[in-house]
């Protein structure tokens, strides 16, 4: 696991759901979970993509998105 997210805000609770972050090394996090796909960018590239709920689901908890995610990336 070579991501580490330091800093993560979720700016919208409703859909679709939305963060912005920071990692160690200071690239920026983009989060969106929307028609039931949750995306990871870092610096605007995707680093995580996975349908993960209904096509109709567009709000997620932050417990659920990092659990989806922790494969993939530290939340620290």
């Amino acid at each position: 696991m070579d991501i580490e997210v330091k800093f993560l805000t979720r700016y919208t609770s409703y859909c679709p759901t939305q963060w912005e972050g920071e990692t160690t090394n200071g690239e920026d996090v983009y989060i969106r979970y929307r028609w039931g796909f949750l995306r990871v960018d870092i610096n605007g590239k995707e680093v995580f993509g996975d349908q993960i709920g209904g096509e109709m689901d567009g709000v997620l908890s932050d417990e659920k998105m990092k659990e989806a995610t922790k494969d993939k990336i530290n939340w620290i």
